[in-house]
């Protein structure tokens, strides 16, 4: 057997001219020009397979008829909509025929009896199967051979694994698609937002399906990658550093991290609402959980090539890589690890972390195989110095922006013994403002060694940690934090790790990844 040609066209351009070419061939030939006569002369003259080539004119036919409509009264909204739709049905033969051919190819290109890639054994052919697979034009109609491993108990279909299509209902493109959506919306409006924009219908079900798909493999391929490229063994001694093979070339002269964490709501099986209610009690399901709040950690690094300045007021950062995890700080530190190795964070002369002070912070530092500048932000510092001032000036506007202005100064100046007088000196009235002054006084005390701004300002380095604050909002806040969101802790946490890589713009190269698997 002759193995079908790959490339459309290869002689002659696939075009109406052809068609008719061969047409008159045909007739000249004193042959009947039927469909199946005409599709293998065209392919013929062509070089294209004879499924491109009926795909191609089953398109053309339906072009033609759109095009020979008469108009109605729709207006030209409602003409592009169905445009649109024509044009999707058009290419969709074309698309059919194209991956049919794929399949094709792949059979042939098949040395010998397939092998079960589960244990090697030999998996007989069991015949061709058909099957529907729904893509962004639409429903096509697959052909394909199905072997069975008998030692394994497992079917599966060696050409879908040669071309890359995967074994769902959804072709690669399209559950790439609904899982885009479906992370930067909720499942309704992601569904709704896909059928307006690819006219595809999907269930809320489909779209929940394919991101608790997707967002398994992404997490067990961080955990994998966590654990093979940890900087300690089990017994906590150093291991040998083995760096990612994306890494960049080059290490930086600066690395920055950032880090902090944001609160979602999860709901948490509560056994003892977990009998059925009496009868004629209200409530549904929400009666058997207990709702709490569960920190994602957010991370992000950046090189201080990457700090560029919009305004003498307003920096951004022109790249920056994201990490987030619903978990212990422990887990999150091995995730962080692998992003360090990829930008040399290692390497660099100067590697700072800017955070807000809390405790997990300092031993994640701690458990870091090398040393790090820590700089505490010097925005918390002067939210937590106004929340004061409010407090001891409640009714004195004027004396609040005074007192507040000198706190400001002292701790940006690194006059931290003043600072520390002041609160001292301060007559708050009330428990409450007593609690906050005290707790003003023990975070300063606590990270005094962390604000010399003024030594950090003179090293040209950063003492804000504003990006990580952004990304508690536009990375998790945006989809885990919408009102009256409530997640399962295996939803929430998967989410995390979905929205990371659509920041990351890994989104492609993940679905690659999947493919390959």
């Amino acid at each position: 057997m002759h193995e079908p040609k790959t490339n459309i066209p290869t002689t002659t351009p696939l075009t109406l001219t052809a068609v008719c070419r061969a047409h008159r061939a045909l007739v000249i030939a004193d042959v009947e020009p039927t469909r199946t006569a005409l599709v293998d002369a065209v392919a013929a003259a062509t070089g294209a397979s004879s499924q491109c080539v009926r795909g191609w004119l089953a398109g053309v036919d339906v072009l033609a008829e759109y095009t020979a409509q008469t108009l109605d009264d729709s207006d030209a909204l409602g003409e592009e909509d169905c445009a649109v739709e024509v044009s999707r049905a058009a290419v969709r033969p074309a698309l059919e025929a194209r991956l049919q051919h794929r399949l094709d190819l792949a059979k042939l290109r098949r040395c010998g009896p397939s092998t079960c890639s589960l244990c090697d054994e030999i998996a007989p052919s069991q015949g061709y199967r058909k099957r529907i697979v729904s893509s962004t034009l639409g429903p096509v109609a697959l052909r394909r051979t199905y072997c069975y491993c008998a030692a394994c108990g497992e079917g599966f279909f060696p050409e879908e694994t040669a071309i890359k299509l995967g074994s769902g209902n959804h072709t690669p493109r399209l559950a790439e698609s609904i899982t885009k959506l479906a992370t930067v919306l909720p499942h309704k409006p992601a569904t709704e937002l896909c059928a307006s924009l690819l006219g595809v219908s999907v269930s809320v079900h489909t779209s929940e399906r394919l991101v608790e798909k997707r967002s398994a493999f992404v997490s067990s391929v961080k955990t994998r990658e966590a654990d093979e490229l940890r900087p300690h063994d089990h017994t906590g001694l150093p291991r040998q550093l083995v760096r990612p093979a994306d890494a960049v070339a080059k290490a930086p002269e600066t690395a920055y991290f950032e880090t902090d964490g944001v609160f979602v709501m999860v709901r948490e099986h509560d056994e003892k609402r977990s009998t059925a209610p009496p009868p004629g009690a209200r409530g549904g399901k929400g009666r058997r959980y207990e709702v709490a709040g569960r920190e994602v950690k957010n991370g992000i690094l950046y090189t201080g090539d990457d700090c560029a300045m919009e305004t003498p007021q307003r920096g951004c950062l022109l790249d920056k890589t994201y990490v987030s995890h619903l978990g212990t700080w422990q887990a999150f530190a091995t995730r962080v690890w692998p992003e360090m190795l990829r930008m040399r964070f290692d390497q660099a002369e100067t590697r700072v972390v800017l955070s807000d002070g809390a405790e997990w912070i300092r031993t994640f530092c701690e458990w870091l195989p090398f040393k790090v500048l820590l700089i505490l932000d010097l925005f918390h510092v002067k939210k937590r110095i106004n929340e004061v001032a409010q407090t001891l000036y409640r009714d004195d506007e004027l004396g609040r922006r005074r007192w507040r202005a000198v706190q400001y100064d002292r701790a940006e100046g690194a006059r931290i013994d003043e600072l520390l007088a002041a609160l001292n000196e301060a007559e708050p009235k009330g428990a409450s403002a007593k609690e906050l002054v005290k707790d003003l006084h023990t975070y300063i005390g606590n990270n005094r060694d962390r604000m010399d701004y003024p030594a950090y300002k003179a090293k040209g380095l950063r003492i804000g940690s504003g990006a990580v604050e952004s990304a508690n909002f536009h990375v998790t806040g945006n989809r885990l934090k919408l009102q009256g969101m409530r997640w399962s802790e295996i939803g929430a946490a998967d989410m995390a790790v979905l929205r990371t890589d659509l920041f990351n713009g890994r989104w492609r190269q993940r679905t690659e990844e999947m493919l390959a698997a």
